[in-house]
Order: C-alpha cells, then structure tokens, then sequence
C-alpha cells in the first residue's frame, strides 16, 4: 500500500496496513535540517517518511511589501495584539468598509498554484492550499480582534459587509483553481480559529450568525468538484464541531487532545463515523518537555483511540518548534510506523 492509499483508505473508515503519518508547518527549519544532517525540508520530509504532501502556496500572490493579500500588515508570528496597524479600524460606515482595497483574482497566480499542485507526488495524498485565508482571523486582521468581536453586537452590518468581500474572493480563488486543478489534489486546505484552549472566543450564535454561513458556501463548492475538505481550527470548540462535520468537514486539524472538549474517546464515539482526525500529539508538553518514551506511549495510545477503524492520521498538533528535541519527533515518526493494523 503506497502513501496515498493508506491516507484515502484511513480518511474512508477502512484499516490501512498501518497509521498513516503527516507533519503540517516546522517552524526553525536550519535547527531540523543541522541536527538530522539533511539539506532540505523536502529531504527531512521524505526522512520522516511522511504520506501526505502538501503545496507550497509561498509564491501563489502578487503583493505589496509587507502587506498580506487583505491589505492587513503581513506580521504572522506577531500575533493580533502586536499588529500596529488594522486598516478597518476607524470604520463607521459600510461606506467606510467598502472603501478598503479588496483582493481581487488580478493578485493571485494561478499558474504559479498550478504549477505547484501537478508537482505533487502522485504516490502521496496530496493538499492544495492558498495558505490561512481565515473568516474569523481575516476580520481581526482588519477591524483589530476587539473591534470586530464588539461590531459583532454593536455594528454587525459592518461585519456582514466584510464578509461579503472575503467570501466572494474566496468563492472566486477556490473556484478557479477547483476548475483548474480538482484532479491534481486530494484535499484543499482551509481553515480558520475561532476558539482558544478553553472555549470559543465568540459565542456559538454569533458563530452561526456571521461565520457558518461561509464555511456552508466554501465546503459546498469544494465538495462540488470532488475534493475533500482538510479544516484547521485550533483550541476546543464542542458547541459547534458538529456542525462543521454535518457541513461536511473531512479531515479536522489540529486535534489539541489535550483540552478539555477534545478528548479523544468522545471524539472518536461522537464524529468517528464521519470525521478524520489529523494531529493529537501534544506540542505543548509531550512534545518539548517528554521523552521520547513519552512521545512514544502518547502515539500508542492516540492509535489505540483515534485510529480505531481507521479515520486517524498522526502528527503533531500544531507546528513543530526547536524547543523540542529531535530526538522526540524522531520517536514519534518511527513509532507511528510500526503502528500497523495486521
């Protein structure tokens, strides 16, 4: 069984031959590449003998300077209280929203996106990907955090306006490259986060209110062309993650099976019928501060619940860092390995 047969016959609810094992972003690529002795994070990819491969979307717009395809400040690793600028913050008026500069598909090279998804190894699943173009984190981005979730009561017709530009690009973008490139990919990838490590940052209404509607819209059109929907959303969101599986989510990444809301038993019983689970190892704690037996004991168990029937890809639950030892993502890999069905 190839790389993509063990993900397509996990991600269907069948047993693979064994558990099928992927790693999203890594982060300080140079400490990786130094302390494994490799040259590329395509070779540590292949060294960790992952079954899924993702495209590069790094090159996928044409853009100012410093600015992120919204206008915002490109500052990802600042998070939304060091931004020094959002664009909608003044805003009074749906005028004022309609002012902004909004993308348009001028600024998206689909040639470049192309070129990237007929690249893919035809042997692994593979992930088409335009990056994190969030609803929720989109409007942080241009309205600041505190200004939207408060327009969300105070001025929602603000919201609604933006809403309707980021949804129409997003309509536009995914559509183009579906009709271009539906057969060159498995899985599109998207997502948005909404919640923290307790609870939802904005209440379950105002969830379905202002952000359902788009996700409805988005996983329909995706489904329309035969892709699978690989959904990022990070923390612990229970009120609502049954609904983004009756929208029809595929695969939900990050899995934090940490938290409470997220425990793995629950999930598997409650969505396990209908959703793929991707991460679940813990990058907060078992990951930098274990040993590898406790990486391994963590991927064991992961594999005992998550993966019962299949329906279970492993990896990390977030990014990988250099706060972690090598020699614990080495474990994790080499034990999901020998994870096998038979």
């Amino acid at each position: 069984m190839n790389s993509k047969d063990r993900v397509l016959t996990a991600i269907q609810k069948q047993i693979p031959d064994r558990l099928p094992v992927f790693c999203g972003r890594i982060d300080d690529i140079d400490y990786w590449l130094s302390g494994l002795g490799l040259d590329s994070e395509a070779e540590l990819r292949t060294h960790w003998g992952l079954d899924i491969q993702k495209m590069s979307y790094s090159k996928a717009f044409r853009l100012p300077e410093g600015k992120t395809i919204w206008g915002a400040e490109d500052n990802w690793d600042a998070g939304y209280s060091s931004l020094k600028d959002f664009p909608l913050k003044n805003a009074e008026t749906i005028a004022d929203v309609e002012k902004h500069t909004w993308p348009d598909l001028s600024m998206v090279d689909f040639d470049e996106i192309s070129a990237q998804l007929k690249g893919l190894d035809q042997n692994k699943a593979r992930i088409g990907s335009i990056g994190f173009q969030a609803v929720f984190c989109t409007l942080c981005d241009l309205f600041g955090m505190d200004n939207t979730m408060i327009n969300m009561s105070a001025a929602p017709e603000l919201i609604d306006a933006a809403i309707t530009h980021i949804e129409a690009f997003l309509t536009d973008c995914f559509g183009k490259i579906l009709r271009n490139n539906a057969k060159d990919m498995d899985f599109l990838w998207w997502g948005d986060d909404f919640s923290t490590q307790r609870c939802m940052m904005i209440s379950p209404e105002m969830w379905r209110r202002f952000l359902k509607p788009t996700y409805l819209r988005i996983f329909e059109l995706i489904k329309s062309h035969g892709v699978m929907i690989w959904f990022h959303s990070c923390g612990t969101f229970a009120p609502v993650l049954g609904e983004l599986v009756d929208a029809g989510m595929d695969v939900w990444e990050t899995v934090q099976a940490h938290l409470e809301g997220n425990e793995p038993e629950k999930l598997k019983v409650n969505y396990g019928n209908d959703l793929s689970f991707f991460g679940a190892i813990n990058c907060q704690k078992t990951l930098p501060f274990g040993s590898p037996e406790d990486v391994r004991k963590e991927v064991r168990e992961r594999f005992r619940v998550l993966g019962k029937n299949g329906g279970y890809i492993t990896g990390p639950d977030h990014s990988i860092q250099k706060n972690m030892p090598i020699a614990n993502l080495e474990a994790l890999f080499d034990e999901a390995h020998k994870c096998n069905y038979g």
